[in-house]
């Protein structure tokens, strides 16, 4: 009987060694980021905050005032509870010589996984050129698609328009709802979201309230709804657009995507426009000219954008020079564009600028 051969054992490689340790610290590693995102989000929900945030902060920062007086911006002293949200509009109030806001956006955006609106607010504001006063009237607008704010001479109230052709009236401490029977009808997806773009001006010389959804043109008068014959052209409308009243011309003038647009009162005219693709429009009537306020995308820094502005004098558009200017936090910049309003009690434009 053969002898039964020992087998000798074989000691590990350095390469078996390496690969050892290596899955050892792998799994080291996975066992860390487990537990570091476990406390994490346990944290998130303890304290009531959406998880991973990369913006927002968990305080309500009141928004920025601006005024222009045609040559150089200025900003308000803050003092006392302000507007906050990034959805404002606003018109002057000629019957009370102050500037109405309604605030109705979002005042403390979080983004992230588990990010969105933390805060949404539903107030409206006066300004009197020194500071805010809060109002809790006991009714609000309805929010559907782009709203305008504007001043209704023939009512002699401030008036919002949202994109169903619904219209409140401002009487000072509450809003009222006004009939609009026959309003233009706004089409929209199977969820109910608008996605018809539409502006909303009063035209001073004729008393109307002028409606442009898509390319047609709709006329309220106070009691009915006409739709009359013309409108912008084609690929023009956007859901950003202002139609303002150019008081010193006596026509409405809407800001397109490649044109520049005038109403008066019978009929559109087309004007050329430099690259403006975005901006809030207002009108003053100290020096008589349409001024836009836009975000200047290519001089962005870490925490804002700066703006331009421009002006138009009926014929042409023409950029103002300027050193320092509104800025437009990141977090909200991309959003909606800031309201303005000229304040003819004090004689400036007023451009309210949030800080989310």
């Amino acid at each position: 009987m053969w002898p039964t051969q020992l087998s000798q054992s074989v000691p590990p490689s350095r390469w078996s060694e390496r690969g050892l340790r290596a899955r050892l610290l792998a799994s080291l590693g996975i066992v860390a980021l487990v537990l570091s995102a476990s406390i994490a989000l346990w944290l998130s929900i303890r304290n009531g905050q959406p998880g991973t945030p990369v913006y927002g902060t968990p305080r309500l920062t009141a928004g920025a005032v601006w005024t222009w007086d045609g040559t150089s911006y200025t900003l308000a002293p803050a003092g006392g509870p302000a507007p906050t949200s990034n959805n404002a509009d606003m018109a002057y109030d000629r019957t009370r010589g102050v500037i109405v806001l309604w605030d109705h956006g979002c005042a403390n955006m979080v983004m992230g996984f588990q990010g969105g609106c933390a805060v949404q607010v539903n107030r409206t504001w006066t300004w009197d050129g020194r500071g805010w006063t809060g109002h809790s009237p006991a009714s609000a607008p309805k929010v559907v698609g782009q709203g305008a704010m504007l001043y209704d001479s023939r009512a002699g109230q401030v008036v919002y328009v949202n994109g169903a052709g619904q219209i409140w009236a401002w009487t000072g401490s509450d809003w009222t709802t006004l009939a609009t029977q026959g309003a233009p009808s706004i089409a929209r997806r199977d969820s109910g979201v608008v996605f018809s773009t539409f502006a909303a001006g009063y035209d001073e010389t004729r008393d109307v309230l002028v409606f442009v959804v898509q390319s047609s043109t709709w006329l309220w008068d106070g009691t009915t709804w006409t739709q009359v014959q013309g409108g912008i052209g084609g690929g023009e409308a956007r859901a950003d657009a202002h139609l303002v009243y150019d008081r010193a011309h006596g026509q409405l003038v809407y800001v397109g995507s490649r044109y520049t647009w005038t109403w008066d009162g019978k009929r559109w005219q087309q004007h050329d426009q430099p690259a403006i693709t975005s901006g809030t429009l207002g009108y003053d009537p100290v020096r008589a000219t349409m001024m836009l306020m836009q975000q200047d995308s290519s001089a962005c820094d870490r925490t804002a954008c700066r703006t331009t502005t421009w002006t138009w004098n009926s014929r042409a558009w023409a950029q103002v020079p300027i050193d320092r200017g509104p800025l437009l936090p990141l977090t909200r910049s991309g959003a909606f564009a800031p309201p303005m309003a000229f304040d003819e009690a004090g004689g400036v434009m007023v451009v309210f600028v949030s800080a989310n």
